[in-house]
């Protein structure tokens, strides 16, 4: 107990971080916070690879991992199995999150010589505004990403090669681009520890990003080109001769939509301190540039996930540089690092005592939410369902699930190919969870077809419409079937749909 004494404050900190954002993540999630992009696509996802479907994802109509190759969600398919719900995703990606902070306090108590200098680290990495902001985005395989690249960090300075090995290949399972961290990984191993070993790494991570992107990508999706219009003035070869041949529309295009602010906002919750530790906070460098260099605002946000990775590589270098410092500089150095963390946090974060960011909502056990539970346990568990996205995560335990108002007219749908389309499933759905109140393009879709769906209930905000027993579904005429999609015009009925197969001999509707 003695020995395990010193240990009780990070581990504190630990489970109070875990318990605080599993609960608000479940908040968010069950007072209908939680848009089906993209809660409610890795929930089905999840779902349908425990119940040994193909992950064929209706809400956005793409494989699973053709979208992205997130294979790590695999470990996440067992936990559906005990108790399969959004809920366990939530509650796992903040008990990821939080276990990474054990690395970082190994790393700093190694590198320190102090228990008491190694908790504050740890601390400053549980309070990165970054980190709990995408917490609280819903979930993203990205949370795997904070563990394993942690613990590479960790077996990479502490030299525990298989360890390494392991985790490198966890970052690599998480998603395609993920080699943007474990390649500068593998430079720092060959310069600083095994030479073979980072060759290996450096050319492993970079042969299974291209075998990702061009043989598993290419293969589900028919293409390995879906994202690169993030890519900005032109592609790869456009952004990598900008700096030379458009110098001024370079710089100009780095000083727009707020990417200097993302800079400073990713270092000031470390106080910059991570620079007097230059080669492992060099290891994010090729991640930073793809968050900054990219056309999609959210990636240089520190509130989304595509930051998730970098706070562990920053924690960990800054915890590094503290150690670099004279021994007896060394507790200054950790509370600059730990006042940089209370203030960006208080600023940007959103612990207790932050500045509020968000307008109150309703909370779970509102009236109005209550209603909305008490709605949608009326949609049958097997039944083809449309439904808006505040509500569609809430409802994608089923093999057939659209956001609203695909199918009737694609929304980010697919390869965003049929945009604005009738896809050949709109003749299956059976339900639809809509706004009570409907306006714009959304109104005019319901008009098109509110004659083939009678109103079953309401809440006055939300209604439940089921498709009418005098209006049976029937594939439109010449259509073609939606590649991949099991809802594909003439499918059979969803097991478990009472609706799906008509009255059964001398029964009344």
């Amino acid at each position: 107990m003695r020995r395990l004494a010193p240990h009780l404050p990070v581990a504190l900190l630990v489970v109070a971080y875990f318990v605080c954002f599993s609960w608000l993540s479940v908040r968010i999630f069950e007072a209908y916070r939680s848009p089906g992009y993209d809660m409610g696509i890795f929930d089905q996802g999840v779902w349908l690879l425990s119940r040994f479907h193909a992950p064929f994802v209706t809400v956005m109509g793409r494989d699973l991992f053709g979208d992205h190759t997130s294979f790590v969600l695999l470990l996440a398919v067992p936990l559906y199995w005990i108790a399969p719900a959004a809920q366990t995703l939530l509650v796992l990606q903040s008990g990821l999150i939080a276990a990474a902070a054990v690395p970082v306090y190994l790393i700093a108590r190694r590198r320190t010589a102090s228990t008491a200098l190694a908790t504050g680290l740890a601390g400053a990495y549980l309070l990165n505004p970054a980190l709990q902001n995408a917490d609280l985005e819903q979930f993203h395989p990205e949370c795997f990403l904070v563990l394993f690249i942690a613990v590479a960090l960790f077996a990479a300075l502490e030299w525990h090669p298989r360890l390494l090995a392991v985790s490198a290949v966890g970052c690599l399972l998480v998603k395609e681009d993920t080699a943007l961290l474990v390649v500068p990984l593998g430079l720092w191993v060959y310069l600083r520890r095994d030479r073979e070993f980072g060759r290996r790494l450096m050319a492993g991570a970079a042969l299974y990003a291209v075998f990702a992107t061009e043989v598993v990508i290419r293969l589900l999706l028919g293409t390995a080109s879906f994202y690169r219009d993030r890519i900005p003035f032109g592609g790869l070869w456009g952004l990598v001769t900008a700096p030379f041949t458009r110098t001024g529309r370079f710089l100009s295009y780095l000083w727009a939509d707020d990417r200097p602010w993302y800079l400073w906002q990713m270092g000031a919750a470390f106080g910059w301190m991570f620079l007097l530790g230059p080669d492992v906070a060099a290891i994010a460098a090729l991640t930073v540039s793809e968050n900054l260099l990219s056309t999609f605002p959210y990636m240089h946000r520190i509130y989304y996930h595509y930051s998730l990775a970098l706070v562990p590589v920053l924690a960990v270098a800054s915890a590094v540089a503290v150690g670099r410092v004279r021994p007896r500089r060394r507790p200054a150095a950790t509370a600059l690092v730990c006042a940089a963390a209370i203030a960006s946090c208080a600023v940007w974060g959103v612990a207790p005592f932050s500045v509020p960011s968000a307008s109150p909502s309703p909370g779970p056990g509102s009236p109005a939410v209550r209603a909305t539970d008490a709605l949608l346990r009326d949609v049958p568990p097997g039944a083809v369902v449309s439904a808006s996205w505040p509500i569609v995560a809430h409802l994608t335990h089923r093999t057939r699930v659209y956001q609203w108002p695909t199918p009737f007219r694609a929304t980010l749908w697919g390869l965003y190919r049929q945009e604005g389309q009738r896809l050949p499933s709109a003749a299956t759905v059976r339900y639809l969870v809509i706004p009570a109140h409907r306006a714009g393009m959304d109104a005019r879709v319901f008009d098109s077809i509110a004659s083939r769906f009678r109103l079953m209930a309401t809440t006055g905000t939300w209604s439940l419409y089921r498709r009418d027993a005098g209006q049976p579904p029937a594939p439109a005429a010449g259509a073609a079937a939606e590649p991949g999609d099991p809802s594909a015009a003439g499918a059979a009925p969803e097991p478990g749909d009472p609706e799906a197969a008509g009255p059964a001999p001398g029964t009344r509707r």
